[in-house]
Order: structure tokens, then C-alpha cells, then sequence
């Protein structure tokens, strides 16, 4: 092997070692928590009234429906990024409407909390 090639195929050996090390040297990936994709609201914007968290879409239905059906039109699943189906319905402008939205919903029942959308 010419040194004109050699060097070229050490580099590519080196990196191809050294790569796989450091990524593991970083410790494993860690996935958010639970808690981590619950964002309490803390000010005016982009607010979400959240009825309840599920671990699947058939779970989270019957709450859809319930809620649907006492007035909160609007309100749909979503999947959020650690995995779990919330019932919310979004678009709440200020905190002070929210706190609304949620008073109107403890009288029909329902347990929601107020979150910033992420």
C-alpha cells in the first residue's frame, strides 16, 4: 500500500473507531419523562385546557367523548412527545381564560389543568 493511500485508509479506520466511542462515552439516550412533557402554564399564549393522559388512543376515548358531548367542542387526542394520547382542547388565549375554561369544566366533572402548548 502507497503511503498516498494508506493515509486516506487510516483516517477513515480512526473515525470509524473513534465515533462509536465518544456517542458511547456520552452515556445511553435518555428519553424525557412523563413529567417532562407536562408544562404547567405560567403566562399568556399558546395555552391548552388538558382533560386527562392516556397510554393509548382507546383509553383516551371515552373522556373525548365525555367531554365533547358537555360542550368542550374543539377538543381532540393528540399524541405528545413522550408518548401518551392527551384530551385538550387548545387555542386559550390568557391564563385568566383558562382558569375559566378549567371552573367550567370541575362543574361538569371533569379534572383538567392548564398547560403552555410546546
Amino acid at each position: 500500500m502507497t503511503p498516498r493511500v494508506a493515509v486516506p485508509a487510516v483516517l477513515v479506520l480512526v473515525a470509524a473507531l473513534t465515533y462509536p466511542l465518544a456517542v458511547v462515552a456520552g452515556g445511553a439516550p435518555t428519553f424525557p419523562s412523563r413529567s417532562d412533557c407536562v408544562h404547567t402554564a405560567r403566562a399568556d399564549g399558546d395555552l391548552e385546557v388538558v382533560f386527562g393522559y392516556f397510554d393509548s388512543e382507546v383509553e383516551a376515548k371515552p373522556l373525548l367523548d365525555k367531554v365533547l358531548a358537555v360542550g368542550f367542542k374543539g377538543s381532540q387526542l393528540e399524541l405528545n412527545a413522550c408518548g401518551q394520547v392527551k384530551v385538550a382542547v387548545h387555542g386559550i388565549p390568557t391564563l385568566k381564560v383558562g382558569r375559566e375554561v378549567m371552573g367550567e369544566a370541575r362543574s361538569v366533572g371533569l379534572s383538567p389543568t392548564l398547560e403552555q402548548v410546546s
